[in-house]
């Protein structure tokens, strides 16, 4: 990649970003007037985000994402908020934000905390840019989603990635930033530093919802705990997976709702607590935490407990007479972030969740098949139906204490506390509502498909899906601090020691650990790393009283650090990229490091231990077109091709320049795979050059169409394939 090419990515970025960042400046000054420091920084950021996730999805649904149209309307768009009057001060008195001083070694220790975190997040950057994004969802359908996207320009079509899952009915806000990046770079090059910037919006929020009460250490270093554990660290840092988004909004939108609701800050010191009801109700703020649940929700469907918890709760935040108009405006913020998603299942599928086949005696549009790939079964189930002292410490209690350290009972216990205290003892009603949505969405996450999927009696899933959960044990933790019987004044100094105590023992102690040791990990460049591109930004947030200079010059140190080290590692990140063979299993590595190089190819993929691993064919460029062949039927269902002539013809429509054949893969039993016939269906082929052969792997071009009536000397059908045998490694 050239420089002038990284060059137009990283002006084209700035093109886009600043727009939104000054408009959002100008919108929060209209929604929250007054606001200022910390949790303007953080409405501005929600803003921000969800404007341009409602303009990516705008441009996606007319297939039109392409640089020049986003860049111009990003311009218009963003300057013209800035600039209008319609969006100005409409001369409403402000109302100012509680925020009690809080002694500067308590915030020096708190700062501490988050670049600790932000460093441990940079050891998994570094082995990314060694070995490429490699972790389970970014290979199988975060990276095919972003790099459709890209491709297409369009969002509006369905990507059908494998024939066992329905991800395609997945909401992808997330994805759809990544395929931005894609756009404006040509590469995936954005993509390992997007969840830096989750990561800092989470810590900016967990500060944001103890600042009120004067304990916004404590309340940021209880999420810096949660976010350094093993279910976030090794899967987020680095990679597009989607589980820090819904950690960080929802905190977000509690924080916002928490400091809106905060007692004003003329309030006599030791006046009682008051739950009483705002003279003007901040309506902004409900649009704001609307906007911000959105954006959770419209990337990870795991969160849409806690967003149904949110949208119920609200109206209890506000007078009787204007509940319905409070529940419109905050369901408004969440329709206008998330809708998009549900109304392309929809289109497409007659279901905006294709997942529910029924309501009672109502059989319901769509595939009518759930999450074949595995026994799609709930942590609930082995609590109510099926419960087992044996079962529970082999697959859930000794996976709690790997993924979450040895403090991992006080870190349950503590969010348990935190939401039980806040709904039962709160200072505010947004307190309350905290305390309340905490509780539903641990709830929701007992009943939440796939938390303990698996063969009946070995929920396999357990722990690599517990970080489901984050979202509510963040903001469980968060809410601790604020019942002041548990923090009073002189413990608080300790109490934040005790949490960077607990803090380095969770993430040197559990699974998180794998990123300090891995091979590519260099602990004083990571220090660096994470001080430039998440503490000085949050730091900067966090001591600025009022304006928005300071959060001004945040953005500009962190855009600066992520192009100059963007820059500086590009080359490498493009080199080692998928290169190396053990980072591929099955014997995938020598198709992967095939396609590696290419760009503008159409690959066909066959076989679901390709499926799982299709990112590493869309070549180092992104510009591959990657597409498992499967049949196509009605309500966007998608199938396996079950016989030789229909799986040619299928090839033959894709007009596809090369297929790449692989073994079957059971979740169930992931350590294995098995024959899958497809090769056998087209070897004997004419049109089809076997160019690699690795074991049960092979690379075909294709140079002509696939004859369906040749299949007499292939098995004909999937259950009759026989086992290709062991093989040598060809050269390309």
């Amino acid at each position: 990649m050239s420089f002038g090419e990284y060059l137009f990515g990283v002006f084209g970025l700035a093109a886009v970003a600043i727009p939104m960042a000054l408009a959002a400046i100008r919108l929060r000054d209209r929604l929250l007037p007054g606001w200022g420091g910390a949790p303007a920084r953080l409405a501005e950021t929600v803003l921000g985000v969800a404007l341009l996730t409602v303009l990516l999805q705008l441009f996606g649904a007319f297939g039109i994402l392409v640089p020049a149209v986003l860049i111009v309307a990003a311009l218009l768009v963003g300057l013209g908020l800035y600039y209008g009057f319609w969006v100005r001060d409409d001369g409403r008195e402000a109302r100012p934000l509680s925020a009690p001083a809080i002694p500067w070694p308590q915030t020096a220790l708190a700062l501490l905390a988050a670049a600790f975190v932000a460093a441990h997040w940079a050891t998994g950057l570094q082995d990314v840019w060694g070995r490429g994004m490699l972790t389970f969802d970014t290979l199988w359908y975060h990276g095919p989603f972003a790099a459709r996207i890209a491709d297409t320009g369009s969002v509006w079509g369905m990507h059908f990635i494998d024939p066992l899952y329905l991800n395609w009915f997945y909401p992808q806000n997330s994805e759809l930033l990544h395929g931005a990046g894609i756009v404006l770079f040509d590469r995936d090059l954005l993509s390992p530093f997007v969840n830096f910037g989750w990561l800092g919006v989470a810590l900016l929020a967990g500060w944001c919802i103890g600042r009120p009460y004067g304990v916004a250490p404590l309340s940021l270093v209880a999420v810096c705990i949660a976010m350094d554990t093993g279910p976030m660290v090794p899967r987020e840092a680095g990679t597009p997976a989607t589980d820090t988004v819904p950690v960080a909004m929802l905190l977000a939108a509690a924080a916002i709702l928490i400091n809106a609701w905060a007692l004003r800050p003329d309030r006599a010191e030791g006046e009682r607590r008051s739950l009483e009801f705002p003279a003007a109700p901040p309506l902004g703020a409900l649009l704001v935490a609307g906007l911000a649940m959105g954006i959770a929700l419209g990337s990870k469907l795991t969160v849409s407990g806690a967003t149904a918890a949110m949208a119920v709760g609200v109206v209890f935040l506000v007078p009787k007479g204007v509940r319905r108009k409070a529940f419109g405006v905050f369901l408004a913020g969440v329709v206008a972030t998330a809708g998009f998603w549900f109304l392309r299942n929809l289109i497409h599928s007659g279901n905006p969740l294709p997942w529910i086949r029924d309501i009672g005696p109502i059989d319901l549009p769509g595939p009518n098949r759930g999450l074949e790939g595995r026994d799609d079964y709930t942590v609930a189930h082995y609590i109510l139906s099926d419960p087992s002292t044996s079962l529970w410490r082999a697959y859930f209690l000794n996976p709690i204490e790997n993924l979450l350290g040895p403090l991992w009972f006080l870190l349950l216990g503590g969010a348990a506390a935190g939401a039980v205290l806040a709904a039962w003892r709160p200072s505010s009603r947004a307190v309350r509502l905290a305390g309340a949505v905490t509780i539903v969405a641990a709830i929701a996450y007992l009943f939440t498909p796939l938390t303990a999927a698996g063969p009946e009696g070995h929920p396999l899933a357990f722990g690599i899906n517990l970080r489901y959960l984050t979202p509510g044990l963040a903001l469980g933790l968060a809410l601790v601090p604020l019942e002041p019987r548990l923090v009073p004044g002189r413990f608080r100094l300790p109490l934040i020691i005790g949490g960077l105590i607990a803090l380095f023992l969770t993430s040197h102690y559990s699974d998180a650990n794998v990123a300090w040791t891995a091979d590519l990990a260099s602990i004083p460049w990571a220090a660096l790393m994470g001080i430039a591109f998440v503490a000085v930004p949050v730091g900067l947030a966090v001591l600025a009283r009022r304006g928005a200079l300071r959060a001004g010059l945040a953005g500009a140190v962190l855009a600066v650090a992520i192009a100059a080290v963007g820059w500086a590692k590009q080359d490498d990140y493009l080199d080692h990229r998928y290169s190396q063979a053990k980072d591929f299993r099955f014997q995938l590595d020598d198709a992967v490091r095939w396609a590696k190089p290419t760009s503008d190819l159409r690959i066909a993929v066959a076989g679901t231990s390709g499926a799982y691993n299709q990112y590493g064919f869309y070549g180092d460029d992104v510009s591959n077109h990657v597409q498992y062949v499967g049949r196509h039927l009605p309500e966007a269902d998608f199938r396996s091709i079950e016989g030789c002539p229909e799986f040619r013809e299928a090839v033959n429509d894709g007009d596809y320049d090369y297929l790449v054949t692989t073994p079957s893969l059971d979740l169930n039993n992931p350590s294995t795979a098995s024959a899958s016939p497809e090769r056998g269906w087209v070897t004997n082929d004419p049109a089809a050059r076997e160019i690699v052969h690795s074991g049960r792997v092979s690379v075909f071009q294709i140079n002509g169409p696939l004859d369906p009536n040749g299949c007499s000397a292939a098995p004909n059908r999937r259950g009759s394939a026989r086992q290709p045998g062991a093989s040598t490694k060809s050269k390309r």
